[in-house]
């Protein structure tokens, strides 16, 4: 028997805490920035910047279309999306 095969004996997964800076962006100025990569921002195909808005709307399109494929159902899907879009929010760095 392997310790680091076999599951019974792998220690318990344990999340560390994630520190982020401080905020000085309203979170309605947040969700309209653009969303960027390193240095580069995002846009659609006609030069439109992809918003933090647009990123959860589609975020949460996308994980709502799997969570009803698997055959579970929302009950509150306002506030469901309210604390998905608050999550990434805290844990999203402003742009420069």
């Amino acid at each position: 028997m392997n310790i680091y095969t076999d599951v019974d004996r792998l220690p318990t997964y344990k999340i560390s805490n994630f520190v982020t800076a401080p905020r000085t962006m309203s979170f309605e100025d947040w969700l309209n920035s653009p969303v960027s990569d390193v240095d580069e921002l995002w846009t659609f195909d006609d030069g439109i910047y992809y918003t933090h808005r647009d990123f959860i709307y589609d975020f949460y399109t996308k994980l709502k279309k799997i969570l009803l494929k698997d055959g579970y159902s929302i009950e509150d899907e306002k506030q469901f999306k309210d604390e998905l879009a608050t999550f990434i929010y805290r844990l999203s760095r402003e742009t420069k």
